[in-house]
């Protein structure tokens, strides 16, 4: 990699890093915030169910099918223009959310919000790779994660927050809104402020490499979202079986490019890295748990025990404390402990889940929800910083582009399956309850049954990932050595 200008270390990388994690709030806000809004949007744009669950996987769907693409137009154009670029379109898609008179035109307006969020994510991610090293790039990456921490666990308080609010009779269009200044300050310190990197290589972008990787990911990820709310009609069968020939043919074409010299928009010989595998691995699983969780736990609240979406929210404010907790003590734990500091972190988190099993099955208290998430909370922020920095260090400058970008497209993937599962889970269970959504009357038991069962998916999950970390750290040492 060749910085293109300014500094590579000291106010140039501090400036970037500054701009770059406004790109990453908005991006991980977005994600999560529309969840509270949903009742209010279906009533006013009288949506029906199929389409009120496109407006929550538009944004995933297209965001995780374009992340390889945005990768690898930050290597060859520059990841400060294009970082700008998805900005810009994030903004403008913001507001056509905003705006939006019909479910067809929010759904539509989501999917390019999405598109902008992949083209401007793993900028972030490559960018703190290549500015800052060592100590430092630790740092960065423990600021940048609890960005990230509080984005996702404020994300329905603010949401909630500016529903009851409700400036200018806005109601639900103030969640979008209120990505415009975030964007705008963006846009202006951007252009100065971030310094420009890019691929020492000159090369044509892989199109139909791209065009196969994102055909693949949609067949999976769309039908995964949506499949079980509209009982696996014919189309999402057919689309995940389609799946397994669009990867190969994806795998095939790619190597296929490498051979005649060419540049792929990932080259399969990254995954003969084990320390890549094993660490994309493990965060497949640790977000699938920590996404699923969120699921679960609020529809537990709202639904199961009654509460509005503002009480629900407030119950996530602890865990960005803690998160962010977390996050600030996690790079002098990593120093002290080296690799040992993950599995603390994932043990801590471990024991929140624990506790909210145990919490589920005894019909739900705010007290014993609230530490459970307090230990999710700071499990979380050690974790995810240092599984970031520990993933892009096994690779080369060279491929710290792509490396983001399938990281970034793992984590989108395994939050879709971990959702997947647990929806499957909940709501096969609380089926045929009796008990009505919008009922004064909460199903605490069912809900809190079908909860407990439902957060075991988190536990099977976060256990495995365990395990895995252990072989990415054994990894570490070797290599040492």
């Amino acid at each position: 990699m060749t910085l293109i200008q300014g500094e590579r270390r000291g106010a140039g990388a501090k400036s970037s890093l500054a701009v770059l994690l406004a790109g990453n709030f908005v991006t991980i806000l977005d994600l999560f915030i529309v969840n509270v809004a949903l009742p209010d949007i279906q009533r006013e744009l009288q949506a029906s169910n199929a389409q009120l669950q496109m407006i929550m996987v538009a944004y995933s769907v297209a965001y995780g099918a374009m992340l390889l693409n945005g990768a690898r137009l930050g290597d060859l154009y520059g990841r400060r223009r294009i970082f700008l670029s998805g900005m810009a379109i994030f903004a403008l898609a913001s507001l056509m959310c905003g705006m939006a008179l019909s479910p067809w035109s929010l759904i539509a307006a989501r999917a390019l919000q999405g598109i902008g969020a992949a083209l401007l994510m793993p900028q972030v991610y490559a960018s703190l790779r290549l500015l800052f090293d060592g100590d430092e790039r630790r740092r960065a990456f423990a600021v940048m994660g609890a960005v990230q921490g509080i984005a996702g666990a404020t994300s329905q308080l603010l949401g909630g927050s500016l529903m009851a609010l409700d400036i200018g009779s806005l109601g639900w269009r103030l969640i979008f809104f209120v990505n415009l200044p975030i964007a705008a300050y963006a846009l202006i310190a951007g252009k100065w402020f971030i310094v420009e990197t890019r691929g020492a290589t000159s090369a044509r972008l892989d199109l139909t490499g791209a065009l196969l990787g994102a055909s693949a990911l949609t067949a999976v990820l769309l039908p995964a979202m949506v499949g079980h709310e509209q009982h696996w009609p014919w189309w999402a069968l057919i689309s995940l079986l389609s799946s397994v020939p669009l990867f190969a043919a994806f795998v095939a074409y790619e190597n296929r490019l490498i051979r005649r010299d060419g540049v792929p928009i990932i080259d399969p010989s990254l995954f003969r890295n084990g320390g890549v595998t094993l660490g994309m691995s493990a965060s497949f699983l640790f977000f699938s748990a920590i996404s699923s969780f969120s699921l679960s736990l609020t529809i537990f609240l709202q639904v199961g025990l009654g509460q509005s979406p503002l009480q629900a929210a407030m119950l996530f404010l602890p865990s960005t404390v803690a998160f962010f907790a977390g996050s600030v003590v996690s790079a002098p734990l990593a120093k002290r402990l080296q690799h040992q500091a993950p599995t603390l972190g994932m043990a801590i988190f471990t024991l929140g889940l624990l506790l909210a099993v145990v919490d589920g099955l005894d019909g739900g208290g705010r007290s014993v929800l609230a530490v459970s998430v307090i230990f999710q909370g700071f499990g979380q922020g050690i974790v995810i910083p240092l599984l970031l920095n520990m993933v892009l260090s096994t690779v080369t400058n060279a491929e710290a582009g792509m490396a983001s970008g399938v990281f970034s497209t793992i984590q989108t993937a395994g939050s879709a399956f971990g959702v997947t599962i647990v929806g499957m889970i909940l709501f096969g269970m609380t089926d045929g309850s009796g008990h009505e959504s919008g009922s004064a009357i909460g199903a605490a038991g069912i809900y809190g049954t079908a909860f407990a069962a439902a957060t075991l998916y988190n536990l099977a999950a976060v256990t495995l990932g365990l395990f895995l970390f252990r072989a990415l750290r054994r990894g570490h040492e070797r290599s040492q050595a």
